[in-house]
């Protein structure tokens, strides 16, 4: 699932500075720091400043019986009502999380149920936010469900995933193949791919590349997906320490439908789209099929997953996952220089 997304070793550097909760004498932390339901799709919107946590679920919901299938505290805090219990969600309901110290926060969370054909928020790439490290990311905030690899490539170079403009107001994504140096070259980090996924980031010290956690709740089947596109592959080719290969690029565009339960990972279904032709008059309109259960021999083994497990079909969806990539070996750190691609207004057909 790590396909195509590049975080290069460098970012350990750059974000080993992360803060624990060192004190002296009890915790006075109680903070919520992941809360997900049953159910749910897309990310949890949790707003520190009014103590207040939003949920999405799918529309298949039982919304009056649902319970948290995580909830992560500050270190030592406890809450209540315990996270296996039961509520009904129809109206917010009120969580006390209780420090070391003894003192109390509470948090109001909010459920609203999707309908039953359900899109992907800011699936128009029209939304676009400055981090504190001064590159964009897409959507409003940090809550966003796209993220992007700007958060490795920028510890060497300039973010590769930008907000382009289409006639004044209409944005779209760009995705670039650069060029890291001979630097990055020396511990085979050499080609950046841009890349842009649901999902999010979360630093592993051990195995950088590991740092992108692809997938997003979400419960949905949709048929289809399209995508507005352009591309254009770039040159010369080069492998992670810098040398020419005889090979031309192509973008990666994807969709996998994944059913986990525990640590197990299955397909559901597939939608996988690769190319290296040029298309730069104009953005090209694709339309894919999702292919419900096991790939036939007629599929590459690239679309097939890793660990060959199949959902069975009355296993139902909990997660998707979208990827868009510049090269489609961004994976093994290589790719064509300043390949580009432009994706906007994407879709799911039902």
């Amino acid at each position: 699932m790590k396909k195509n997304i590049l975080f290069i070793a460098f970012l350990c550097l750059a974000l080993s500075n992360c803060v624990s909760e060192d004190y002296y004498g009890h915790s006075n932390q109680k903070k919520i720091v992941t809360f997900i339901l049953e159910n749910q799709v897309g990310n949890t919107i949790i707003n520190e400043t009014q103590q207040t946590i939003e949920v999405t679920v799918s529309a298949s919901a039982t919304i009056k019986q649902l319970k948290p299938t995580e909830i992560t505290l500050s270190t030592f805090a406890s809450i209540t009502p315990s996270e296996n219990q039961t509520l009904d969600f129809s109206t917010p309901q009120i969580y006390t999380v209780k420090a070391e110290d003894g003192s109390t926060k509470t948090y109001t969370v909010t459920v609203k149920q999707e309908g039953s054909e359900p899109q992907l928020e800011n699936s128009n790439f029209d939304q676009w936010y400055m981090t504190p490290k001064n590159y964009y990311e897409p959507g409003l905030d940090s809550n966003s469900i796209w993220v992007s690899g700007n958060a490795g490539v920028t510890t060497l170079s300039t973010a590769n995933v930008t907000p382009f403009t289409i006639n004044g107001t209409n944005l779209a994504a760009k995705l670039v193949t650069q060029d890291m140096g001979n630097l990055a070259g020396l511990v085979g980090q050499r080609m950046g791919a841009g890349s842009m996924f649901t999902g999010k980031f979360e630093l592993d010290l051990s195995n950088p590349i590991n740092s992108a956690k692809t997938g997003i709740p979400f419960a949905a089947r949709p048929k289809k997906f399209s995508i507005e596109y352009a591309y254009n592959p770039g040159s010369p080719y080069l492998n992670n320490k810098g040398q020419i290969l005889n090979t031309k690029d192509a973008c990666d565009i994807y969709v996998l439908l994944e059913n986990r339960n525990g640590t197990t990972t299955k397909r559901v279904a597939t939608a996988w789209f690769r190319s290296e032709e040029k298309v730069i008059d104009a953005f090209k309109t694709l339309t894919i099929d999702l292919t419900y259960g096991e790939l036939s021999g007629n599929f590459p083994d690239y679309q097939k997953p890793k660990n060959g497990l199949y959902a069975t079909s009355n296993e139902a969806v909990t997660h998707i996952s979208v990827v868009f990539a510049s090269s489609f070996k961004g994976d093994l750190l290589e790719g064509g220089t300043n390949s580009t691609l432009l994706v906007n207004n994407f879709k799911l057909i039902y």
